[in-house]
């Protein structure tokens, strides 16, 4: 999977996740810089890839997870900086897509437990780019 060519586009991201994940993590916000970019790419990138015929279950499944997740942003269930960064993650990179889902229930599962709250807020992008950093492991 880790081939040379592909390997620092992943670095890119994850540079651009993590500098996303200590803003979230500090202010609560998402520079426009980062989740808008990484949306537009990340929702042109499956479909392109379909063209392409690569990984066609991949690039279907994470287009259904992507209006799913859209569907939450709709409904209010999620910021817009984690919306357009995970449209983006599974997008470009499935796998860390699904590890950040993932990482971010098991966060907000942990916060509802320790503090009773559902409605409680945390930094999602934070919890995404921890998740994406996972995924090289």
């Amino acid at each position: 999977m880790w081939s040379s060519n592909i390997f620092p586009v992943y670095g890119l991201l994850l540079s651009v996740l993590i500098i996303g994940g200590v803003q979230d993590w500090r202010t609560g916000e998402v520079s426009n810089w980062i989740s808008i970019p990484l949306f537009s790419m990340g929702a042109i990138a499956p479909f392109l890839r379909l063209f392409l015929l690569d990984n066609i279950s991949v690039n279907i499944l994470s287009i259904f997870v992507m209006g799913v997740i859209t569907y939450a942003a709709i409904k209010g269930w999620m910021g817009g900086a984690d919306w357009k960064v995970l449209v983006g993650l599974f997008g470009l990179w499935p796998l860390a897509g699904f590890a950040a889902l993932v990482v971010a229930g098991v966060w907000g599962g942990i916060i509802i437990l320790k503090t009773g709250d559902r409605n409680r807020r945390f930094p999602g992008v934070t919890a995404f780019a921890f998740a994406a950093c996972l995924t090289l492991f």
